[in-house]
């Protein structure tokens, strides 16, 4: 997953999401060729188009969120270059164009920002980062959906448009702490599996699904902070959950406890081990990352002989987790 902005290779697929979020009011403005007036505005950086202000989250050449904002100032200038856009072919001219301004002309004060576009399905982590980059200035939004910002506590104002709803939020969160340990033996015939990374090893984890351990842990870190939870609760011991990866399980409860406004700033693991792992610390620090989408730190510890794990009689992760939420 990376962040980057709209460019020649994704601009096809932002404009589609830009345009399917508010389809009604965009077919309302630009009729059957709404996309691509959309396009052109982006490609001569009209406002509120504007590409320096579009926000664009990639997985493997997919775009799989789209932030597109505008301050007061961006917002409010340049408009004449909208004749360039729809061209003279519309009359007339002079009345299409004081119509579409109208409309794209949104009422905000000089201190707010403006979500122009907010789409795809990771458009929740996208308008946390946006929350925690633009703190303390209220946030404005027009949107045809009203459950994103609802579940994020925006307050809904009188609308500028029949086909919209407005929503205003200041921007401001709070960080909670999560804490997760868990345990599995270690016994012959299974593969061992720590952070989503298999391990060259004669020995694994002994347990009902993968037995990562430290995915495990993850889990249990998260899901008690911020659904009152745990890991046994939420994936508990049946034939859907046999042998399933603990990534996965991850993956899900990090896209459920998004939607509820929650989001991992940073995580910080310990794991007590006689096996060596020293040498997949890369490998499992980035897997962890690109489904937590924020740093995450492991620290190796052989037990020096103290703890059961370095008889070899299993390992034990502990991890602590910063989680931000939206207020």
């Amino acid at each position: 997953m990376r962040k980057t902005q709209l460019n020649e290779n994704n601009i096809k697929q932002v404009v589609s999401l830009v345009y399917e979020e508010k389809k009604e009011f965009y077919d309302e403005l630009f009729g059957s060729n709404a996309q691509k007036y959309i396009k052109k505005a982006f490609d001569m950086d009209v406002p509120p188009f504007i590409k320096r202000n579009c926000i664009v989250l990639e997985s493997d050449g997919d775009v799989k969120g789209v932030l597109l904002y505008a301050t007061k100032a961006e917002f409010r200038h340049g408009y004449q270059r909208w004749f360039n856009v729809l061209g003279f072919k519309i009359v007339p001219v002079g009345s299409k164009m004081i119509y579409i301004i109208q409309r794209l002309l949104m009422d905000f004060a000089i201190d707010d920002l403006y979500i122009v576009s907010l789409a795809g399905e990771l458009k929740e982590w996208l308008l946390y980062k946006y929350i925690k980059s633009s703190r303390y200035r209220k946030i404005i939004v027009d949107a045809l959906d009203s459950d994103i910002f609802a579940r994020f506590n925006f307050t809904e104002e009188r609308p500028v448009h029949p086909k919209l709803r407005r929503f205003s939020k200041f921007c401001d969160y709070e960080n909670m702490g999560g804490i997760g340990w868990d345990t599995h033996p270690l016994v012959e015939g299974r593969k061992l599996i720590i952070g989503g990374v298999e391990i060259d090893s004669n020995l694994g984890l002994q347990g009902h699904s993968d037995a990562d351990v430290l995915s495990h842990a993850i889990i249990d870190s998260l899901v008690g902070v911020t659904l009152k939870s745990d890991i046994g609760s939420i994936f508990p011991e049946n034939d859907e959950n046999r042998g399933r990866s603990s990534v996965e399980m991850l993956d899900i409860v990090v896209r459920t406890i998004n939607k509820s406004g929650f989001f991992p700033s940073s995580v910080d693991c310990v794991i007590i081990s006689p096996i060596r792992l020293k040498n997949y610390r890369k490998d499992i620090s980035q897997k962890l990352e690109d489904i937590l989408r924020c740093p995450v730190s492991v620290k190796f510890k052989s037990g020096n002989d103290v703890y059961p794990e370095s008889q070899m009689k299993g390992i034990t992760a502990i991890c602590v987790s910063n989680v931000d939420k939206i207020s």
